[in-house]
């Protein structure tokens, strides 16, 4: 069958079509203007992507991030039973690995075995595990699950995000490496990445907030150290004592207006005095809050373990989402981050959550016009919900979404259904990155950013232009050669490379591939490595006709001879491309793959291709020389 002339030709006219099908959404979504891009649909914008060639980060600009998992975090959370000691032993071991770039559980190991640490008491769910060493050999073990689940979270994540190609992969023990090529919004990947989804419904303690105030005032007051109470929070105006809150519960009687005293001056330095804390809190629509020039400074006041131990371990204090607006008795617009007090017991948890899914709130609902997150429970959550709420009527309860709480809705009546709404969401991508946050799951460990690089788009575009001129002075270097050196037999070789190129760059769009500047290298060794096989062809012929062969006979033996050769030397160089492409990633993967389609390419269009023109002068016998 390729012994017949016209079904060779009729083969390679079928791949030319074929080629220029699948590079022509390629060559349209990359000549369309940004202009001309709005104007498609989304299906059609879709479709040619989904149909080309993607640029890799250093082309098209992007986001490269280097995550590292808390496993001191992981560690502690792993245990069912967390002693102080354990809890002392984990921050010694961190801060010794930190410092002396050691690893952790070889720390953790060594200060356990000196301090006598018993970690079958703390670890009491792998207690078939009797010795220390075993026990953290296991927690090894949960180290490599958990950032395997972390992968796959983050990569779910992702993809939701809409980011084409990305490159998710482990690195280290405990780190994972993400490309984001052509991310429009970094800060909202960044938080997505990040986000732990940890979502709990917990009940809002409004009637312990008076008595747990008093505590930390009357503790702030006793010990002056802990702050100091004499910083001047405004420099241009005082308030008196009248203008201010005059007691916690004040608090509760305010109007749905900002009390009086919220004002952006400042809290006067009298009223600290007397209460050093609960001072800078202000009456605010469905609670208090704290004004936006205070909010660091109470803030860095809740995070102190001094005033943490003042709290009751039943309660807790949560900041709202974000910051809010609202209005002064005297018509000035405020703002401010609400302070909840909630229950240290959530009554539902992120593991009862089911099908979160972002949509528009219905018509007629307080929700109209809203985005919001609707969810459903499983069979427990429901149960638990159903009796929470029975139990709770009239009374707040926070949803709290990595430990912000984004509402806390009165309940009004028993929910025995388990179907819940989340509201509040600035925009759609904050509804949607919630939902889809709650749907991939909550990571095993938190994560944090210890590398980040921007590439910008500008960068990518001197990479292209870089790359376009390096390939066409190759091109043109290797066909003036050929030319020169084989002279017509030179044309039928540089004829063969652009169909070779013409392939590589169909089978890449076709794979939906994403190219990068080393592939772009990989597309120029292939211009070289594709002559590489018609060079010994070529030199295999001359040899034959300086034997006395006619035309025929050289072109025949010498394309058997080269064969052999031909194929030895690119299957070794397409072994070691697929290791490259086993084993690497991100630029490494692209230039192998790059590579290797190049290879398979090169040896397509020098055996077959130019074999096929030799065959329709050779068998009419037109070629009675052979210029090469």
């Amino acid at each position: 069958m390729f012994k017949d002339i016209k079904f060779r030709w009729a083969f390679i006219v079928f791949l030319l079509i074929a080629s220029a099908y699948l590079i022509w959404p390629t060559y349209k979504i990359y000549s369309l203007t940004d202009s001309e891009k709005k104007d498609l649909s989304d299906e059609s914008l879709k479709e040619l992507r989904d149909g080309s060639i993607n640029l890799g980060l250093d082309l098209q600009g992007g986001m490269y991030v280097l995550l590292e998992a808390d496993i001191p975090v992981l560690v502690e959370k792993l245990a069912d039973k967390s002693t102080e000691e354990l809890r002392d032993a984990i921050k010694f071991a961190d801060q010794k690995s930190t410092n002396n770039q050691t690893d952790f559980f070889t720390e953790f190991l060594q200060i356990c075995n000196q301090e006598l640490i018993n970690l079958k008491r703390n670890y009491r769910l792998i207690s078939e595990l009797s010795t220390n060493e075993s026990i953290v050999n296991e927690l090894k073990v949960q180290r490599d699950n958990a950032i395997s689940s972390a992968l796959e979270i983050i990569r779910n994540r992702i993809d939701e995000f809409g980011v084409s190609e990305p490159t998710i992969q482990k690195y280290g023990a405990n780190r994972i490496i993400v490309e984001l090529a052509g991310i429009q919004d970094p800060d909202r990947a960044r938080n997505l990445i990040q986000r732990t989804a940890s979502l709990e419904f917990a009940l809002v303690l409004n009637e312990q907030w008076e008595s747990v105030l008093d505590n930390i005032d009357n503790y702030l007051l006793s010990d002056s150290s802990i702050l100091d109470l004499n910083i001047d929070l405004s420099s241009n105006s005082q308030l008196t004592k009248t203008d201010s809150i005059n007691s916690a519960q004040d608090i509760f009687l305010s109007e749905n207006i900002i009390d009086q005293s919220t004002n952006n001056i400042g809290t006067s330095k009298d009223v600290l005095k007397e209460r050093p804390f609960s001072g800078y809190l202000r009456g605010v629509p469905r609670g208090i809050g704290v004004i936006s020039k205070e909010y660091d400074l109470v803030k860095s006041m809740l995070d102190k373990s001094e005033i943490q131990r003042k709290i009751p371990p039943s309660g807790k204090f949560l900041w709202g989402s974000k910051f809010e607006t609202a209005q002064d008795q005297s018509g000035q617009f405020i703002n401010y981050r609400q302070l909840y007090y909630v229950s240290s017991n959530p009554e539902i948890s992120g593991g009862m959550i089911r099908d979160p899914r972002a949509t528009m709130g219905g018509a007629g609902t307080d929700a109209s016009g809203q985005w919001v997150v609707n969810i459903s429970m499983s069979p427990e959550g429901t149960k638990r919900w159903s009796r929470f709420t029975g139990a709770n009527i009239n009374r707040q309860v926070a949803i709290i979404l990595d430990e912000k709480v984004y509402m806390a809705p009165q309940i009004r009546d028993k929910i025995p259904t388990g179907q819940t709404q989340i509201t509040g969401f600035a925009d759609v991508n904050e509804a949607k990155d919630i939902a889809n946050v709650l749907r991939a799951g909550e990571l095993p460990a938190p994560v944090e950013i210890v590398e980040e690089r921007t590439v910008g788009p500008s960068l990518g575009s001197d990479s292209i232009a870089s790359g376009r001129k390096a390939m066409l002075y190759g091109l043109l270097s290797v066909i003036i050669f050929m030319i020169i050196y084989y002279k017509l037999s030179g044309i039928l070789a540089t004829t063969a490379l652009l169909l070779n190129l013409i392939m590589v760059v169909a089978i890449l769009a076709g794979l939906n591939a994403t190219l990068t500047l080393p592939g772009i290298a990989g597309l120029i060794l292939t211009i070289g490595m594709s002559v590489d096989a018609n060079v010994i062809i070529f030199e295999r012929i001359r040899e034959e006709l300086n034997l006395g062969k006619t035309v025929k006979a050289a072109i025949d033996s010498g394309y058997e001879r080269a064969f052999i050769t031909i194929l030895d030397a690119n299957v070794t160089t397409l072994i070691a491309a697929f290791v490259l492409a086993w084993i690497g990633s991100g630029p490494i993967k692209g230039f192998a793959v790059t590579l290797s389609t190049g290879i398979i390419c090169s040896m397509f269009t020098a055996i077959f291709v130019t074999r096929s023109v030799f065959m329709i002068f050779t068998e009419r016998k037109v070629l009675k020389s052979l210029s090469i």
